[in-house]
């Protein structure tokens, strides 16, 4: 299977710098990554996302692909639907889930930072940029909740001349990430069981959905992620 990388993040917070730093960096030398950009972002052999399906192009010649998001739609419809199509198609194999935080868009929208938890939720690897241009108290305000919840994933910095101090680190290893969407975990595994807590009444092994995923009986998402297209229409990226 053809290793693939997920980029998350808003529109026009450093995600093409940063997947070229993953490209050009991140791989042995002479490998051919493939960089699929959702269809509204531009880019001759990408993805596209409609009526909550995705739709990916066949994996070709190439050792590896980066998939990168839509920055102005919903994160969270995204990767439902690319999960589904991974599912339908599992020629690919998700390495890593990678969110870019834009820490002075954060700073001024406060609305962000639940968007962003969301993103997180899938990630193995957060990369801050622009982190210099925030106030240091305001990063450590922004990671404490991940620090106090034992989030496992990776918390790397993007320097000013767009560089991450160990590009491979961010694409090697186990996965890192609080979502098991694209991991092959036996339904048992899930469910917490043991000697003094066994069900009275016979139950389906049936996988639970991502907290993210997770619909009440209407249709609705249990968990409600800020619409931040406004904000960024304001910030003039969407």
């Amino acid at each position: 299977m053809t290793p693939l990388v997920i980029v998350l993040g808003a529109a026009g917070s450093g995600r093409t710098d940063v997947v070229r730093e993953l490209v050009e960096a991140g791989w042995p030398d002479a490998s051919r990554v493939r960089v699929l950009r959702e269809s509204r972002e531009g880019g001759e052999a990408g993805w596209k996302f409609a009526d909550g399906r995705a739709t990916l192009p066949e994996p070709a010649d190439e050792d590896a692909a980066v998939l990168v998001t839509c920055g102005s739609l919903s994160q969270i419809d995204q990767m439902e639907a690319i999960h589904a199509a991974l599912g339908r198609d599992p020629r690919r194999q998700v390495r890593r889930v990678v969110t870019v935080v834009d820490c002075p868009l954060a700073h001024r929208r406060p609305e962000m930072a639940e968007w962003y938890a969301a993103c997180v939720h899938f990630s193995d690897v957060v990369v801050l940029n622009r982190r210099w241009e925030v106030p240091g108290q305001w990063v450590s305000r922004f990671l404490e909740p991940y620090e106090k919840g034992f989030y496992p994933c990776l918390f790397l910095n993007f320097t000013k001349a767009g560089r991450l101090a160990n590009p491979a680190q961010a694409l090697e290893g186990d996965p890192l990430r609080m979502s098991h969407i694209f991991d092959d975990i036996d339904p048992v595994d899930e469910m917490e069981f043991d000697e003094d807590n066994l069900p009275d009444e016979p139950f389906d092994l049936v996988r639970q959905p991502d907290k993210y995923f997770a619909r009440d009986e209407l249709g609705r998402r249990r968990i409600m992620v800020p619409d931040v297209t406004q904000a960024l229409k304001s910030e003039g990226r969407a």
